[in-house]
This record gives structure tokens, sequence and C-alpha cells, in this order.
């Protein structure tokens, strides 16, 4: 079974509440990618979405995605983060499916950020990429972004 290490980083400039909880090292790292990441003005994972998705078509599921991203044009995307550990589940794949359905719905973007060869953000890769795998201790952190 694949474990995450979960926590909260502090000293945020980019989200409402100046810090938040993190599910996995990959969500953390993003969170410093979403941070400097030019044209961002703001982000949150507290924004409520719910996204609807069936897996093998039959059994109705509902997800949150990661990541709510605004930019500084008004433009708004989703972004979800998924190690290379959970890129073979199918959850995973009607997931993706459903999030870009629901995102193309509302003129928005669905951006799905893997992480198959160390933190490769910013790219909305494939699926079907699949090297290595992870797996964590569970363990709750505390961190602040100047730490780091």
């Amino acid at each position: 079974m694949i474990q995450s290490k979960r926590g909260i980083l502090k000293g945020l400039k980019k989200t409402p509440k100046g810090e938040s909880t993190y599910d996995s090292l990959l969500e953390r790292d993003y969170m410093f990618e979403l941070e400097n990441m030019g044209g961002v003005v703001s982000w949150t994972k507290d924004h409520g979405i719910r996204i609807p998705y069936k897996i093998f078509g039959i059994i109705s599921r509902h997800y949150l995605p990661d990541f709510l991203v605004t930019y500084a044009d008004g433009s708004k995307e989703i972004h979800e983060t998924k190690g290379a550990g959970f890129l073979a589940w199918v959850s995973t794949h009607a997931k993706r499916h459903a999030g870009d359905a629901w995102c193309r719905q509302r003129g928005m973007v669905y951006r799905f950020i893997e992480n198959s060869k160390g933190a490769l953000f910013a790219k909305n890769n494939s699926l079907s990429q699949l090297e290595g795998s992870s797996s964590f201790k569970q363990k709750k952190q505390v961190g602040s972004f100047e730490d780091l």
C-alpha cells in the first residue's frame, strides 16, 4: 500500500490563509512551484470543488482535485498531482478524464502533474508513462516555506 507524508506548509504568499495542508511530498513540492510560478495570482486546496466520476463506467464517486489556480488574466485551472505509484490505477484514469471534461465544460484547463522521474512539474504528462514507484511512511509534518 502506498502511504503519503502529510503536513502543513506555512509562510505561503499566494494562498488565502498563508498556509496549506498537503497530502504528499509531491503536493508539498508543487506548492513551492505554484508560489514561484509567474502569472499565478493565487492558488488553493480549499476550493470546495467535487468532480463526479465513474470507475468501470458504473461505480459513482466524487473526488476533490488538488489545486484551484488563478492567473493574472483571471483564468482558472485545476491542477491534479499524482505520484508514480498511482499512475496505473483505474481510479486515477477515471478522475483524470472526468476532471478534464469538467474543466472543458467551464472553459477551464485541467493540468495533470505526475511524478514519474522526479519533480517534473508544469507539464501535462501522459498516464501511460509509469516509471518507478514510491511509498512513504505516514507522518504529520509542519514546515515553513522559509525553512526549505
